[in-house]
This record gives C-alpha cells, sequence and structure tokens, in this order.
C-alpha cells in the first residue's frame, strides 16, 4: 500500500512540474518523423556567414523548445502565416502552429489558448519627456521586423517606424540616439529594465494598443495531442515558465546589446 501511495505521490509531482510524459499518442506524427515541426508566423532571415547570433523576437522560439522537450522531440521551425494554418496543418507539413490570437479558423482547426499574453511597451531614455503616445508623431519608433503588432500600434500613433532584423537591434538604436523609442512585448519589459545597464532607458510611455495572447492551433480532429497540450499549457502555468521565459529572453537580449555595443566583432 504505501509503495502504491509513493507511486501516486511521484506521478502528482512529475505533472505539477511539467514533466510528466506525454500520452504516447499525442503528436504522433511527430514521434513517427522524430522531430516536432512548429510553424510561426515570422522567421528572421538567418545572420550573414561569420555573424554574431541573436536572439529572436518574442518567445516562439522559447516555446516550441520547451514543447519540443516535453515530447522528448527535437524541434524545427517553420513559417506558416494565421491564413496558412489550416492547410498546413491538413497537408502534415506541420505538427502545431503557434498564432498571434485566435483569429478566424476552419472547423478543422482546433485552438489552445497558451496563457502567454502581450501588448507593445515602449523602451524610451529616462531623461526625455516622452510620455504619451501622441508625444511621439513625427519620432523615430524602432523594433524587431516580427513584431508586427508593434509596429501597427506605431504608425497609428503617427511616428516613423524603423523595423530591424532582431531586437536587439532596434535596442542598440534606442541606446546609442538613433532612435527615439523602442517597442518591446510588456512582459519581456520589466526584467530588461532591471538590470543596471538600462535604468538610464526605463521610461515608458502610457499603456495604448491590444493585448493579444498567444495561442496554439492544431487539428481539431486530434483529440489526444488536443487533451496533452492543454494538460501542458497548464503545467506550464503551475512551474511559472512564463516568468522564467521572459527573464531568460531579457536577459539574453541585454547580453547581445552588450555585445554589440562594447565587445568588437571580428568578422566586420
Amino acid at each position: 500500500m504505501n509503495g502504491r501511495i509513493r507511486l501516486f505521490v511521484l506521478g502528482a509531482c512529475l505533472a505539477a512540474a511539467g514533466l510528466a510524459q506525454a500520452q504516447p499518442d499525442a503528436f504522433a506524427a511527430a514521434r513517427e518523423r522524430g522531430e516536432l515541426v512548429v510553424g510561426v508566423p515570422y522567421l528572421a532571415p538567418p545572420p550573414a556567414a561569420g555573424a554574431k547570433i541573436r536572439t529572436p523576437d518574442g518567445l516562439d522560439a522559447a516555446m516550441s523548445d520547451r514543447l519540443g522537450q516535453s515530447l522528448g522531440l527535437p524541434v524545427r521551425l517553420r513559417q506558416v502565416s494565421p491564413g496558412e494554418a489550416a492547410s498546413a496543418l491538413a497537408a502534415g507539413q506541420v505538427d502545431v502552429v503557434l498564432a498571434d490570437g485566435v483569429g478566424p479558423q476552419p472547423e478543422s482547426v482546433a485552438a489552445q489558448p497558451t496563457g502567454y499574453g502581450a501588448r507593445p511597451k515602449a523602451v524610451i531614455r529616462s531623461d526625455t519627456k516622452l510620455r504619451r503616445p501622441a508625444d511621439v508623431r513625427g519620432r523615430s519608433v524602432c523594433m524587431a521586423e516580427a513584431a508586427t503588432a508593434s509596429k501597427a500600434l506605431a504608425e497609428s500613433w503617427g511616428a516613423v517606424v524603423r523595423t530591424y532584423r532582431v531586437p536587439s537591434d532596434a535596442l542598440v538604436a534606442v541606446r546609442e540616439g538613433s532612435c527615439d523609442v523602442g517597442l518591446v512585448d510588456d512582459a519581456v519589459w520589466e526584467p530588461l529594465v532591471r538590470f543596471p545597464e538600462w535604468k538610464k532607458f526605463s521610461s515608458t510611455l502610457t499603456a495604448d494598443g491590444t493585448r493579444r495572447e498567444r495561442v496554439w492551433l492544431l487539428p481539431a480532429a486530434d483529440s489526444a495531442s488536443r487533451s496533452w497540450l492543454g494538460q501542458e499549457m497548464r503545467a506550464w502555468d503551475r512551474a511559472g515558465a512564463w516568468k522564467a521565459m521572459t527573464a531568460k529572453w531579457a536577459r539574453d537580449v541585454a547580453f547581445d546589446v552588450y555585445l554589440d555595443q562594447e565587445v568588437p566583432d571580428c568578422h566586420g
């Protein structure tokens, strides 16, 4: 009896930590292939030969890697727009798609909320007087190419929009004074500006724009994968996954900026 109780408690602990193994029939095609293919809205162009590797915008790559780890599978990312999700899933080109908000989808596609939502937030020098969206009309606002919500929001302000391949490039422009405002997700803003070197850039604008939740799209008929993915998202929430991923993103991007500003590029 004591042995059965110990096994039950161990199983419950593993599940709570998000470490419980996936159901054998969840993501069966990915298991058979030996690789989880995740569709994401945007993939930054690869860096030039010899160039420094930089952290991509948002958490899509981190979320995909964590999902692959839970399944015990390597991950390959493929660019898939929300409008292409249904056909890509039906053709077996991807196993699951990350999308920004649910949006209209055919009945063949099911949406599983992730629990991670964000909206654009400004990174500004603390010694400026920019405090409201109206203050940046005609000013330069910079973001990563992948940050389509940030781009649309800045355009609605009447700002001069500049996009960069990766977020660190946009933030370097802010730090060096060639850009007035940088935009990142509000979920990663706070852990970023906690770093001492970012204290001078910890001002922001009044909150604006719509908060959007990232969702997983997968075949509606795949009940096993849908059930397991729902359990997995709840396990991520219990384990504090979002706080951990946003903190790591901020740390990585801050380091990217440091390398760009302080460390000479041997290949440049």
